[in-house]
């Protein structure tokens, strides 16, 4: 009788002690499989999130940048170079202006209604104006001395004060003809003006390369039957 009684209350024990060890196993395996999606909830993200951020960073740098240097702004120093020639018989054979020493480079603005025109002046005397009034105002060059002189025009029908802009101009033509034209001349000791005759026999070319509210770049080739002009020009705008 206490024989079986002890057997039973040995099994009883060893059942007991097996779903204690069960549980104790359940709880263990739960702990760790938390501890591991925690661990991995913490790591990955961030360094997702870092990647996109360098990425966009890179690429806004990289837009900003890029178009840093504009086109339409005048580079470099104020100055010119000019070459003449010219079998025209106004033109000096004693006194020859020197055309390799430019001395005095300045653009001046014009606008009105539908038309827009800048006026620049190379010269090979000291010569100074402050607004097209007083450019048009300038003594005569001397004996000896010079200017090249060149009318950009921009047509532009139906616009108030037109805005002046780079381009190609077209110096063969009448204002008007098409939208940017323009006219050159060779200033000479006294006060005379060689002009070019426009036409067939007319070749030109010319263009603004730049421009801002304060200066004025370009370049020209303007030839007729008798002369022959040609430069380049950065020149402050008033």
């Amino acid at each position: 009788m206490h024989e079986g009684l002890s057997m039973k209350r040995g099994r009883l024990l060893i059942f007991t002690v097996s779903l204690l060890i069960i549980g104790l196993m359940v709880t263990m395996g739960g702990c760790g499989d938390e501890s591991k999606d925690a661990t991995e909830t913490t790591i990955t993200p961030p360094a997702e999130t870092t990647a996109t951020t360098t990425d966009a960073s890179t690429s806004e740098t990289s837009d900003t940048t890029a178009p840093a240097q504009s086109e339409s702004e005048p580079a470099g120093e104020v100055g010119a170079t000019v070459s003449v020639s010219s079998t025209n018989g106004a033109y000096p054979t004693e006194n020859v202006p020197d055309w390799s020493r430019i001395k005095s480079v300045g653009a001046y603005r014009d606008a009105s209604y539908g038309v827009a025109s800048i006026y620049v002046n190379l010269a090979t005397d000291e010569v100074t104006a402050d607004s097209l009034s007083e450019y048009r105002a300038l003594p005569k060059p001397e004996p000896g001395e010079g200017r090249i002189k060149l009318v950009l025009t921009r047509t532009a029908r139906d616009v108030n004060q037109p805005p002046h802009v780079t381009g190609k101009y077209d110096f063969t033509v009448s204002q008007g003809t098409v939208e940017l034209t323009g006219e050159a001349g060779i200033v000479l000791p006294g006060g005379s003006t060689i002009t070019f005759a426009k036409g067939t026999e007319m070749e030109s070319d010319v263009e603004i390369t730049a421009i801002s509210d304060t200066e004025v770049s370009g370049t020209f080739f303007v030839k007729d039957k008798w002369s022959e002009i040609s430069g380049t020009f950065t020149a402050p705008l008033k």
